[in-house]
């Protein structure tokens, strides 16, 4: 999939697939910016608000979850060149509450890879703890 580069202000050197989608799912989550680091794992953000949130004011789990979805594509990104992924599994520990109107971050990895599966972990943070991750990517050819 395309990624545009950040290439000035706060954002400089991270990365985002293409424009707003025009209507799809993603549009209501909001921009996941990424970066991979030497290490190989990949750092992840996204900006939150409001409509992010529960009548708790806090981040809403489906919004974390679906955060952590599209996290696990930026994470298995160099893993998908040849192939698309779907979401097989998509495991999701809450450790705390977030905060909308504040960015979301988190970290992960690919920590297998076999013919048609990539499994992958990490953690969600804002100002602490907010979930751990697992999930599993079955690998599929293009349309």
């Amino acid at each position: 999939m395309p990624t545009i580069e950040i290439a000035e202000g706060p954002l400089k050197g991270w990365q985002r697939w293409r424009q707003r989608d025009e209507g799809r799912f993603s549009d209501l989550i909001g921009h996941i910016y990424f970066r991979r680091r030497t290490d190989g794992v990949t750092e992840f953000r996204s900006e939150t608000a409001r409509a992010h949130s529960n009548m708790q004011d806090r981040l809403h789990g489906g919004y974390i979850m679906a955060f952590i979805d599209q996290a696990l594509f930026a994470i298995a990104a160099p893993h998908l060149v040849t192939h698309r992924g779907v979401t097989l599994t998509c495991n999701t520990e809450f450790l705390g509450a977030g905060l909308p109107g504040e960015d979301i971050f988190g970290h992960g990895e690919v920590t297998r890879e076999t013919g048609k599966l990539l499994f992958l972990r990490g953690m969600v943070e804002q100002n602490g703890p907010v979930a751990s991750f697992s999930g599993v990517l079955r690998k599929v050819a293009p349309r």
